[in-house]
C-alpha cells in the first residue's frame, strides 16, 4: 500500500509522470473522468476488467497527477492479469451517476510467503509489477498493493469499507494477517529539519500527524517497522511504515474497521467458519460427580420465547450491529 498510488510498467519505470504536485487538486485535462453530483449509495463489490479504466483514474485523480489514455489501457491490462492470479483480492468502490456506473475506490491485494517480520523490500520487489506476477496462492500473509479514493468522495467512509472488504480475507482464506507498507506523504512538510526516519517516528510515537499512515494508525493497524527507500516518492522521502494486522486469537474475526456512511460491502456469500479453542486452552469444565443436575423447567411451565420470524441470526446481528461511522479520515 503506498501513499502516493503509482503503479509501474514491466520494466519498473512508474505508470505516470513522476513530478510530485504539492496540492491534490486534479490537473486539467480533456480526458479527465469525473463523477457528476447526482450520485446514490456506494458499493463495495469484487474488481471486474471492465472496471480497470475508472480504477487507473481514481489513483491518478486521487494525487493530482495528469491522466494518459495509452497508459489508462496498459493499467487495464494490469488489471486484467491481477483477476487472473487473485481475483479475490481486488475490490472497486462504484456508485451510479445519471444512470452510468463510476469507479470511486479501488483497491488491490496479493499473497505472499514473506512474513513482515522478514527483511523489508521495496514496493517494486514485493510485487514485480502491478500485474501482480510475485503473487503466492500458497502465500499464507495478505499484502496491501494499492488502495485510492476518488478526490470527490473523501471522507465518506469508502476507504474503510475497503479495507473492511480485504482485511475479511484474512479469516475467510486461513491466512496469518496482513501487512503494506504505508508512505509517508506529510514528510515534505519536514524535510528541512527532520530525516524521513525522524519524521516517521515521531508519527509512530503520535507527536506528528500524517495524512497517511497516521489514518492507518487510528483504524488499528501496528507500526512494526520503518522502511527506508521503500519507493522513489520525494514527498514522502522514499520512506515507509511497516503496518501489520492480525486477526484476534479464537475469536471470529470482523476486521477492524467499519463501513463508513453510505457505503455497503457485497461480496460473494459464506458464513464464518466457528472459531476452533486455542491449543493448549483448558477443556470446557465439567460437573463434578453427584452434582446436581441442571434444573429443568416445571411441568407447564411457558416455552423459551423463540425470536420473531425474520429476526436475523446471531452470524447476521454481528453485521447488523457495524454502526456505520460518518466522516472516515481522508485516504
Amino acid at each position: 500500500m503506498r501513499g502516493s498510488y503509482r503503479s509501474t510498467s514491466s520494466d519498473g519505470r512508474p505508470d505516470f509522470d513522476r513530478s510530485p504536485r504539492t496540492d491534490r487538486r486534479p490537473a486539467p485535462d480533456a480526458d479527465r473522468a469525473s463523477p457528476t453530483t447526482s450520485v446514490h449509495d456506494v458499493e463495495v463489490v469484487p474488481t471486474e476488467a471492465r472496471h480497470g479504466p475508472g480504477s487507473y483514474d481514481v489513483i491518478h485523480l486521487a494525487n493530482g497527477y495528469p491522466l494518459d489514455a495509452d497508459r489508462r489501457r496498459l493499467h487495464s491490462r494490469r488489471v486484467e492479469e491481477q483477476l487472473e492470479r487473485f481475483p479475490e483480492g481486488q475490490f472497486v468502490a462504484v456508485t451510479r451517476a445519471d444512470g452510468a456506473e463510476i469507479v470511486v475506490g479501488t483497491a488491490t491485494t496479493m499473497r505472499t510467503r514473506r512474513p513482515p517480520d522478514a527483511p523489508p523490500l521495496g514496493w517494486n520487489a514485493v510485487i514485480g509489477h502491478y500485474g501482480l506476477p510475485n503473487h503466492d496462492p500458497e502465500g499464507d500473509w495478505l499484502y496491501g498493493v494499492e488502495i485510492a479514493v476518488h478526490p470527490d468522495f473523501q471522507r465518506r467512509g469508502i476507504a474503510t469499507a475497503l479495507y473492511r472488504a480485504r482485511l475479511a480475507l484474512v479469516p475467510e482464506l486461513g491466512l496469518e494477517g496482513w501487512y503494506a507498507g504505508g508512505m509517508l506523504m506529510g514528510y515534505h512538510r519536514y524535510a528541512d529539519v527532520l530525516t524521513p526516519r525522524a519524521y516517521a517516528e515521531r508519527v509512530i510515537a503520535g507527536e506528528l500527524i500524517d495524512p497517511t499512515v497516521s489514518m492507518q494508525l487510528h483504524r488499528g493497524l501496528q507500526a512494526c517497522g520503518i522502511i527506508e527507500g521503500y519507493y522513489p516518492e520525494p514527498k514522502a522521502g522514499d520512506c515507509a511504515v511497516l503496518l501489520v494486522w492480525r486477526p484476534p486469537v479464537a475469536a471470529p474475526a470482523k476486521g477492524i474497521v467499519q463501513a463508513g456512511a453510505g457505503a455497503r460491502l457485497r461480496r460473494p456469500g459464506g458464513a464464518p467458519a466457528r472459531p476452533q479453542p486455542v491449543a493448549g486452552a483448558p477443556a470446557r469444565s465439567q460437573p463434578a460427580a453427584g452434582a446436581p443436575a441442571r434444573p429443568q423447567p416445571a411441568a407447564g411451565a411457558p416455552a423459551r420465547p423463540q425470536p420473531a420470524a425474520g429476526a436475523p441470526s446471531g452470524a447476521s446481528r454481528a453485521v447488523a450491529n457495524v454502526a456505520p461511522r460518518p466522516g472516515d479520515t481522508r485516504n
